[in-house]
């Protein structure tokens, strides 16, 4: 009887101490990176661009003039370098330095490219289309300057994570089923990005189908960054892996290609339910004991 009894205790401690970790999460995602070495050069020598905490994804890095506000037509995307990021390692790669089409300030913008620029091959659900610059001095430049004209807000995605689950039975039972995110947005352009719309789909990785209620965001002004909270909620029960994927567009965004894409992973497991099997197997190795004590007692 004493070693059933302790069986017993033992897998319920067990059942128990499972059932107090929280339903697990990813790893917050980091601010992407960008640094060049040597800070200065002439047009046709070579760079070193690293990238650090960049998402999985092609990423092209080019040269550009203008700090590269007005985008694609302040760089030289013809002689723009492409290669893939495979984790959030720093990543080291030479660039030929090209001429961009417009006067410095110049620097070197790392971008990755949405799923719909890249190959098919390409794992569409690991694509988060980020862009980051580190300045360079480009010594022997001779293009024109930038054309003066109205400012252009320059919205991007500077750092995306869920939030740890709450501690609570709720969640423990899987009785809430959200996902809340947090998302770093900052505006590198030179004038308020306007009044934004957060597009989300939430689902199984690779195959996210269900339709959030879009979120409006409120305006950015020029050179300053905010961080959205949004609860996703989900249909049903959490339970294994799930991803959401999201768009922002603004009044400024022209074309797909210029809005913020971002999708983030996680996975859920509500332990509760062990636990609360757990004090059940319990309760009835307990009452069985006691049974079995009383009937083994001597008849008076």
């Amino acid at each position: 009887m004493t070693g059933r009894r302790t069986s017993a205790c033992a897998l319920a401690l067990v059942l128990v101490a499972g059932a107090g970790g929280l339903p697990s999460a990813p790893a917050t995602a980091t601010a992407p990176q960008v640094t060049v070495a040597p800070a200065a050069g002439s047009v046709g020598a070579s760079v070193t661009v690293t990238l650090t905490g960049w998402p999985t994804g092609i990423v092209q890095l080019e040269i550009c003039g203008n700090q590269a506000r007005r985008g694609a037509l302040d760089c030289a995307t013809g002689a723009a370098r492409q290669l893939y990021v495979a984790d959030p390692q720093p990543l080291a790669a030479r660039l030929a330095v090209a001429a961009p089409p417009v006067a410095c300030p110049c620097v070197v913008r790392a971008r990755t490219l949405t799923p719909e620029a890249v190959d098919e091959a390409v794992d569409e659900a690991a694509t988060v289309a980020v862009t980051g610059t580190a300045p360079i001095d480009l010594t022997d430049l001779t293009a024109p300057v930038a054309p003066t004209g109205p400012g252009r807000a320059g919205l991007r995605l500077a750092g995306l994570s869920v939030v740890p689950a709450a501690r609570d039975w709720a969640t423990l039972l899987a009785l809430r089923g959200e996902i809340v995110i947090d998302i770093d947005l900052r505006n590198d352009g030179t004038v308020e990005a306007g009044e934004a719309q957060l597009s989300l789909l939430t689902g199984r990785p690779g195959r996210p189908t269900s339709v959030v209620e879009a979120t409006d965001v409120a305006p950015l002004p020029a050179g300053q960054g905010t961080t959205v909270r949004i609860v996703v909620p989900v249909d049903g029960p959490l339970y294994g892996r799930y991803a959401v994927q999201g768009r922002l567009t603004t009044m400024d965004t022209v074309g797909d290609t210029d809005a913020v894409v971002f999708e983030v992973q996680t996975e859920r497991y509500p332990w509760g339910w062990a636990a609360l099997a757990g004090m059940l197997i319990l309760g009835l190795l307990v009452r069985q004991a006691v049974c079995w004590r009383r009937d083994r007692r001597p008849a008076s």
